[in-house]
């Protein structure tokens, strides 16, 4: 039986998030306190990947604040389906369907965002990333168990995603699926697989254009011959956690609105927000709180909002270079300085 290791962080979610996972794991590893396993969601996997690639937090900096990753953010495209008349009334017919994954929701053809199905073409100096043995890294995703011809039938009680958990070989030995399957009467109904996979021949970037398809945000990836999806399925992997180390420190995550909720709901089957509940029961170890990120960072963060104008959504960018430089300074300096608050006002770590 393989012992635990120490300490495990979980980055989930949040693809805005970036620089700030970056400055938290600074300030842990500043304070002695780097994890000895790094588990990543959603938006948290591309920060798992920047951490990978580089050998120090200046360095890491420096990438997310490069005109590589300024042209892939500035240049995001959005589909027909930023318009309220297409996402408004289709998520409000979501929010009053209470069922669980009544169908199979097309999400090959409805999504927000464009993203090229290979990442190594909005970043050519992360291309080559693999798992290292340095910051074993987990990176959780999903593959999807229908076709898109399927899309639009009714799901008859089909589980229709798997829970994948993308890693080295060394990592992919000390996890047994079968320690992670929740006997929650969340999941009873779901159209998620009781049992987890494990893949271990992707990259960094691979697995992380996998994890960030959430449903109705990006459409799924095609990989390797199958079709994943993201993180969302567990975007805090609070069983995985548990299982690997002995200690887990995580991102206070906020609750899921009710649109949010009525997405996962309608496409995984089960509650978002019974699922953050039950994590937090589950991972009682320190949590870095963000919740005030909004006000913290108004004007420095890039905000998704409706433009009112032209009835549709819409993202805040940073009108210049210069300004994003300065926007991610500042949004990493704030996830240092929360990871050291949260940390200073925990007894476990400040007697």
């Amino acid at each position: 039986m393989n012992e635990k290791c120490k300490r495990a962080v979980i980055f989930s979610g949040g693809g805005t998030r970036l620089m700030i996972y970056l400055g938290i794991f600074a300030a842990l590893e500043e304070i002695n306190l780097k994890p000895d396993i790094l588990i990543a969601s959603c938006g948290g996997s591309f920060a798992a990947t920047v951490i990978n690639a580089f050998p120090d937090h200046l360095s890491r900096k420096e990438y997310l604040q490069s005109e590589e990753y300024f042209q892939f953010v500035s240049g995001t495209v959005f589909t027909k389906h930023k318009k309220l008349s297409e996402i408004g009334f289709f998520s409000l017919k979501k929010v009053f369907d209470q069922r669980n994954a009544p169908f199979i929701e097309d999400v090959f053809n409805r999504y927000l965002v464009e993203l090229p199905q290979d990442l190594s073409e909005c970043f050519p100096s992360i291309k080559n990333v693999q798992f290292s043995k340095e910051i074993p890294t987990v990176i959780i995703g999903s593959e999807l168990l229908f076709t898109p011809k399927e899309s639009g039938q009714p799901r008859n009680e089909k589980k229709l995603y798997q829970k994948t958990i993308f890693t080295d070989t060394e990592t992919a030995n000390k996890i047994k699926p079968e320690r992670l399957i929740s006997n929650s009467e969340n999941y009873k109904n779901s159209a998620v697989e009781e049992s987890p996979k494990i893949i271990t021949n992707f990259s960094m970037l691979e697995s992380t254009r996998a994890s960030v398809s959430d449903m109705f945000y990006v459409q799924p990836a095609f990989l390797h011959g199958k079709y994943f999806a993201g993180g969302a399925i567990d975007l805090v992997p609070a069983e995985l956690a548990q299982h690997l180390a002995q200690e887990t420190i995580t991102e206070k995550k906020q609750s899921y609105n009710s649109v949010e909720e009525a997405l996962v709901r309608s496409v995984l089957g089960f509650s978002g927000n019974k699922r953050l509940t039950e994590t937090e029961k589950i991972l009682t170890g320190l949590q870095i709180d963000t919740t005030n990120i909004k006000q913290e960072l108004k004007g420095h963060y890039l905000k998704k909002g409706i433009n009112w104008k032209k009835f549709e959504i819409d993202f805040s960018f940073p009108k210049s270079y210069p300004q994003f430089v300065k926007d991610m300074e500042i949004q990493w300096q704030y996830g240092f300085d929360q990871t050291i608050k949260s940390i200073k006002a925990d007894n476990k770590y400040f007697n």
